[in-house]
């Protein structure tokens, strides 16, 4: 037996919400911030239309952010062929309210370390990173004497610091209570030898501050505002300092959502602004392209995130800043977009809504169409083998039969499962986004893993009870 089920009716089933037919683009649930018909600052802006995108998918996501489905978002910003097409404030905010980035932040500190090594003032990122800090109390030894800047920007560094594991940012709220941040990240304990392991480590990018300091003569602050900032023209920034006085590369900064979407698109535009060079084309190639896999199968670049999904049977690479409540600029070469989210989801998994945003609404309305799938029905053994608890990492999926259907939980969330065939399946889902999976089976031809593509990667499932 088989069924077929439209696009559309996935999405309604993973956001168990009704809509209505909409044939254009609703009115905003937010505060429209400019007419379309408006220029605005440093932005030309169209409808979506003009742009090239299809309001129906768009008009979905806004109904669906009014009624709750995704939770706290403060703001949608797109901007495709370089024209602002969409500018959404949600609960009070607006266009001239600055809001923090978090770690978003990150990001930008790859490229001032591009514009410093574009101006010469950084030559080797092998160089290591206790040749400028021999004038502190350290007890180098062979690990920590082989951590390279390089090893800063992939989080690859092997200090014992990881902000994802175990108690969430720990190291990061250590920090916070030391006077002197810098002697802080140096005195952080090895537990790996550098390149070999992966860990957000945030501490470790006021070292990467302290070196562009040394390097360029200039407190980052003055650096960052002369090359970048200014050349941008971004005047409303607040940035995040440590109780010495330097400036955080990874966080506690704020910007206004229309200034964030011009950092997007600068990267877009390979390193030019308004025809004006930024930073090279070379290191922004460098910087985004995969360097390393972090814990959850997403690729990882010189503090860009970044990854490949299949949407409408288009394969879709992107790049983005992500940091802690929902603040990403997301950059998609493939499709001209840039995307800009904020939100008030810190701490939570809701966080990765704007994955669920743009995988089911925003991206399909910049593809052609596809056919409807057809969805088997699954016999009864399958049904009962792939019922369990599934992990990867701190994620957990269980699956359960409920008459001739299984049903997932994933994120507080239950999601029908859809079979193609025998081994594949599709479980539809607002958070993560759309996803599809591969049943991976031991000898005997009982599950013992899925291997999930959402999210911009590859999660690997395994059995677990």
């Amino acid at each position: 037996m088989t069924q077929k089920l439209s696009t559309d009716l996935y999405r309604l089933l993973c956001l168990s919400i009704l809509f209505s037919t909409v044939c254009c683009l609703a009115p905003a649930f937010g505060q429209s911030a400019t007419p379309l018909d408006d220029q605005g600052e440093d932005w030309t802006t169209v409808s979506l239309t003009q742009a090239g995108v299809k309001s129906e998918p768009i008009a979905g996501m806004l109904m669906a952010i009014k009624r709750g489905v995704y939770k706290n978002i403060h703001c949608v910003l797109l901007v495709r062929g370089g024209r602002l097409c969409l500018e959404e404030y949600f609960q009070g905010y607006d266009r001239d309210k600055m809001h923090e980035i978090r770690s978003a932040m990150k990001s930008i500190g790859s490229v001032l370390v591009g514009i410093a090594k574009d101006k010469n003032y950084l030559s080797d990122l092998e160089e290591p990173i206790w040749h400028y800090f021999k004038d502190r109390t350290v007890n180098w030894d062979n690990r920590s004497r082989a951590v390279t800047i390089q090893n800063l920007l992939t989080m690859t560094s092997g200090f014992a610091c990881d902000d994802h594991g175990g108690e969430p940012f720990q190291c990061e709220r250590g920090m916070y209570k030391a006077d002197d941040w810098v002697n802080f990240a140096l005195h952080l304990p090895m537990a790996h030898r550098p390149g070999d392991h992966w860990a957000y480590n945030s501490a470790s990018l006021i070292l990467l501050s302290e070196i562009i300091r040394q390097n360029t003569g200039l407190p980052v602050l003055l650096f960052a505002e002369e090359h970048l900032m200014a050349p941008l023209g971004i005047t409303d920034i607040r940035w995040g300092f440590s109780p010495k006085g330097r400036i955080w590369l990874a966080g506690n900064a704020s910007m206004r959502p229309r200034d964030m979407a011009k950092l997007g698109q600068m990267c877009l535009n390979k390193g030019l602004w308004q025809n004006r060079r930024i930073v090279s084309e070379k290191w922004l190639a460098e910087s985004t392209r995969f360097h390393v896999h972090t814990e959850y199968g997403m690729e990882y670049g010189y503090l860009w995130w970044r990854g490949h999904q299949t949407i409408n049977d288009q394969q879709i690479e992107a790049y983005w800043a992500q940091g802690n409540g929902g603040q990403v600029i997301f950059i998609c070469p493939f499709l001209d977009l840039v995307a800009v989210f904020t939100g008030g989801n810190y701490n939570s998994i809701h966080e990765f809504q704007f994955m669920g945003i743009l995988i089911n609404h925003v991206l399909p309305a910049m593809l052609p169409p596809v056919p409807e799938k057809t969805f088997i029905s699954p016999g009864k053994q399958a049904l009962m083998t792939l019922s369990g608890k599934y992990s990867c990492h701190r994620l957990q999926l269980h699956i359960f039969h409920k008459k001739d259907k299984l049903v997932g939980q994933l994120a507080g969330e239950k999601v029908p499962i859809f079979f193609e065939d025998n081994d594949h399946f599709f479980i539809p889902n607002p958070i993560f986004g759309n996803m599809n999976g591969t049943i991976v089976r031991d000898l005997d031809g009982t599950p013992a893993e899925l291997l999930i593509n959402s999210a911009f990667s590859k999660l690997r499932f395994k059995k677990i009870g």
